[in-house]
Order: structure tokens, then sequence, then C-alpha cells
């Protein structure tokens, strides 16, 4: 999975997707890509306030966490996180029980090497509509939300566009958003979600580097 994601939706597109309003309204701005290596904040909604939209920081810290970010990112990348290890690394497994999140997105990056040159495509949906990735957060000492998407095995469509990586995010769709929210839906429900990922129509282009 590349670490690039995109939301070219506007605010009021947003507003008018979610049904939520900003948290911090002046603070979203619509970007092509969001390269994860350079520390971006995206858009999220959280279990702990799900009635607003807020933002994260693209890349999970330890819950808590107090020491220097740079420490911690140096020796693990936590922009993504997959099924197998999210139940089993002590990093990601409690915020899968108690801090699971929606990230907001109208598309993502992945690629191809053909003839050993690499081709670059942008997943999004039609008339690119935004969409839920599934995410966990955990917040820091002094108040900073971090989060990781959630990624599951390539779907069909995909991996046709996508011989490097095996995997994609997954999509939460909108009538999963509260179970996935509900810090009291039961975590064989949260499993089923993560594990029977939902099938839908992706618009695939490519795209320069």
């Amino acid at each position: 999975m590349n670490y690039k994601l995109s939301n070219i939706a506007t605010k009021d597109h947003i507003k008018d997707f979610t049904k939520l309003s900003f948290k911090y309204p002046y603070i979203y701005k619509p970007r092509l890509k969001i390269n994860g290596f350079k520390e971006q904040t995206i858009i999220i909604i959280t279990s702990d306030n799900p009635k607003i939209i807020s933002q994260g920081i693209w890349g999970l810290l330890p819950q808590n966490y107090s020491e220097n970010w740079s420490k911690f990112q140096k020796i693990k990348n936590t922009l993504h996180t997959n099924i197998k290890e999210i139940k089993n690394n002590i990093l990601y497994k409690e915020a899968l029980l108690k801090r699971r999140c929606l990230i907001i997105v109208t598309g993502f990056y992945t690629h191809k090497i053909i003839d050993n040159t690499i081709e670059n495509y942008l997943v999004e949906k039609k008339h690119q509509q935004p969409f839920y990735l599934a995410g966990i957060y955990n917040i820091t000492n002094d108040g900073f939300i971090t989060c990781s998407v959630i990624n599951t095995k390539n779907s069909k469509a995909i991996a046709s566009f996508n011989n490097i990586y095996k995997l994609m995010p997954l999509q939460i769709p909108e009538i999963f958003k509260n179970m996935w929210l509900n810090n009291e839906t039961p975590i064989e429900d949260i499993n089923f979600l993560i594990e029977k990922t939902y099938k839908t129509v992706f618009k695939i282009q490519k795209i320069a580097s």
C-alpha cells in the first residue's frame, strides 16, 4: 500500500456527506495528494467524539506517549496496519477495542511495475465522492490525536493496478458507520467488519508521478 491519500472534497461537501460539523473549520483544506511521509493531518471521526469531524496526525503514536515524536517514528512506521498485526501488536490491539475512527478521503494511490517502470494510479469513487476508511487512533500525553489506516487484502479490481503491495485501505460503508464508532459494539462484530471486506466500485485512473 502506498503512503498517500487524497481528499479533494470541499468543506461543504464533507459536511453534507457526514451530516457533521468541523471541530476546526479553518484548518481543513482540500488536497489532491496527502503524503504520509511528511507528517500530515487528515480529517477523522473518532469513537470518543462521533458527532464532530476532528483532525488527526497520520501515523500512530503509543497511547499517552510523552517522548520526542521522532524517536518513535524512527523505529516504527505506523501510517498503516493490517488485520493480522492489529490483533497481535500491543500498539494497535487496545486501540482496536477502544479507539476506532473513520478517516474521510476521496481517494488513495496505488502502483504497478510494468516493463521495469512504475505506473501510478489514483483510486476514487464515481464523481469523486468522499468515503470512509477504517482507522484506529491514540491520544498523546499532550492531547494530539494520531491515527493509522487499517489495510485489507486487495480486491480483484485493485490488484490489476497494484503488483507491488497485496493490500489496500479497508473501506467502512455508511451502513456500518455507527457500528464501527460505537465502543459498545462487540469485538466479534468488529472482527467481522475487518475480515469480510465491503465490495465497492472504484474509478482508477493513471496519473503522473
